[in-house]
């Protein structure tokens, strides 16, 4: 098919589908003629991932780039290349000078992964952001430590097992589909949780907030 169609069948503009192969995010269809290039079931495949991931998946267009090469990544086993993808939908730490020093925090999510017995690698960015999230509420709480996330980390525990379970990774690209649908589903459920509880809790109906 030509770019052309491409578009019209994707449903993405014309100019999008440029902008994604500029940045490679797109393979190139197949030279034809001068200017001319022939796009194939694989493209529209990889066009449909790429929109599932940055639209209703919410993540950066480097996010994006990182999932995409870790799924490229032929020469991985699909558990490396599983957790390539994982590591891929970390978003990326400020490297600012204002940043406040994370290395105690860190102390205290090694303790913790360790306490879980979970078999996690001292590289992943999991650490990290933890590390860098528990910090910043220490900022705001002195008295907040490592245990604050004691019953997030039961119901991981929970919610990965039984995606093991019941969902079968038996593809990379599945794997990585199902973690960024599944996190923007969990928050949707999560603050229609606090919104029900509100709702139980406070006296005579929530008010519908500003300009919703």
């Amino acid at each position: 098919m030509r770019i052309s169609d491409l578009a019209r069948i994707s449903g993405v503009p014309l100019p999008t589908i440029k902008f994604y192969i500029r940045e490679r995010l797109l393979p190139p269809g197949r030279p034809t003629a001068r200017n001319q290039a022939e796009y194939g079931e694989e493209h529209l495949a990889r066009l449909r991932l790429i929109r599932v991931l940055a639209g209703i998946g919410r993540l950066s267009l480097s996010s994006v780039r990182r999932v995409l090469a870790a799924l490229d990544d032929k020469g991985l086993a699909l558990g490396a290349q599983c957790r390539a993808t994982i590591w891929a939908l970390f978003p990326d730490q400020p490297e600012d000078d204002d940043a406040p020093d994370v290395g105690p925090a860190r102390v205290q999510v090694d303790a913790f992964i360790d306490r879980l017995g979970w078999e996690v690698d001292v590289a992943s960015p999991g650490r990290d952001t933890l590390a860098h999230v528990l910090t910043a509420l220490q900022r705001l709480d002195a008295d907040c430590d490592i245990d604050v996330f004691s019953e997030h980390a039961e119901s991981a525990e929970r919610i990965v097992t039984h995606e093991f379970q019941h969902e079968s990774a038996h593809s990379a690209t599945a794997m990585a589909v199902w973690n960024v649908l599944s996190e923007v589903a969990f928050e949707a459920m999560r603050r229609m949780a606090q919104e029900s509880h509100l709702a139980r809790c406070c006296a005579g109906p929530a008010e519908r907030p500003a300009g919703a």
